[in-house]
């Protein structure tokens, strides 16, 4: 049997040329993290349970520097010590590109996506993957104690992890890798146009990437019996603009008998001048909140959000659907919330070699112990 099934997109057609600066191209993915009740963020994030780890077909990177010895693996896998400095995984990031419709767009699309802080080491279609010090920053800063040589030993802001595609090509229909992954399968669910990357004959519905990071949350938490108080983070480095707003919030309690209860916060505001300040205090539950349309009706105002912010019905769909088990079903205490785009752009900044008119939806997700 192949090991290959066929994916369709919409029609590009035969009727004519579109200029690049036409080219509409949508992103989301998750940012995970894991709060102690004090707030304290854990690290070892890549040590991921057996049933996440992807399929096999999907490209990995690990450095030379550290593929050698368990403890310094960046791999998110099962069954490693998984590295303390581990605080973040950047998990699905997904591209779907969206020419107008009955057009026919024929120029190579070079991508190129940098993690600052960060390693992006697993991908599909193939790409070239590296790891490297921003020496800018360095450069611009004392550099007493500071390494100048990324040696695998530490992971911290002033590394970046980097990953470029080459000369792509926007396809009706490509053969893509045949699968029963559920996280593999949802995202294709898309009226999006295929991708294909002839060097390495590889195509998808999608640009899919994913990594790890030494980053913490966009909110901090406080853990209690009572509620969940969520302040300003301590290093805001990336609030450029001086102000951000966090324009969705929710707690949810997935129980062991699959009652669901969930409660949205209003829109905060993060403001460099007040690190640490207390943004909301959130109440938990009590056991009338739990029903068993609790989830349906998170999901349901979820995807409004993830619409709100650009992206296609169907997309926020395939999105819900792809962090299905994990976000609604996998009991335990979580905070969703959205990204602001000047995090998304200063921690993974996205290039094209053509004009595109870019949306980035990023979901940030706290468990919460």
């Amino acid at each position: 049997m192949s090991n290959r099934v066929w994916v369709c997109a919409s029609l590009l057609g035969l009727l004519g040329s579109v200029h690049a600066a036409d080219l509409v191209v949508h992103e989301w993915g998750t940012i995970t993290t894991v709060h102690a009740a004090d707030g304290t963020p854990a690290g070892g994030l890549n040590n991921i349970d057996p049933g996440d780890v992807l399929p096999k077909f999907v490209h990995r990177y690990e450095p030379e520097t550290t593929r050698q010895t368990p403890e310094r693996i960046l791999g998110k896998l099962p069954n490693i010590p998984g590295r303390p400095d581990v605080t973040m995984r950047l998990e699905t990031p997904v591209i779907y590109f969206h020419p107008p419709p009955n057009k026919s767009f024929t120029d190579p699309i070079d991508v190129t996506v940098r993690f600052r802080g960060g390693v992006v080491n697993e991908f599909y279609p193939d790409a070239a993957a590296s790891v490297a010090l921003d020496r800018g920053r360095i450069q611009s800063k004392a550099t007493d104690g500071v390494i100048t040589e990324w040696n695998g030993d530490v992971l911290n802001n002033y590394v970046v992890g980097s990953l470029q595609w080459k000369g792509l090509r926007l396809h009706d229909t490509v053969v893509a890798p045949l699968t029963n992954s559920e996280i593999w399968l949802a995202p294709r669910e898309v009226n999006s146009v295929s991708v294909f990357n002839a060097e390495a004959g590889e195509g998808e519905q999608y640009l899919f990437y994913r990594g790890v990071a030494h980053l913490d949350a966009l909110l901090a938490t406080k853990t209690t019996r009572g509620s969940v108080e969520l302040l300003t983070p301590a290093h805001l480095t990336w609030l450029e603009a001086g102000t951000a707003v966090i324009p969705g919030v929710w707690l949810a309690d997935i129980r062991k008998d699959g009652l669901t209860a969930f409660r949205a916060s209003p829109a905060v505001t993060l403001t460099k001048e007040n690190e640490r300040k207390r943004l909301a205090n959130v109440k938990r539950f009590s056991d009338s909140d739990y029903t068993a349309e609790g989830a349906k009706q998170l999901r349901a105002a979820m995807k409004k959000a993830l619409i709100a912010q650009g992206l296609f019905a169907d997309e926020a769909e395939a999105m819900l659907n792809t962090w299905k088990a994990s976000y609604f079903q996998k009991p335990g205490l979580r905070l969703f919330y959205i990204v602001p785009r000047a995090w998304t752009d200063y921690f993974l900044p996205l290039e094209f070699s053509v004009p595109a008119r870019v949306t980035r939806v990023i979901v940030g997700r706290i468990d919460l112990h």
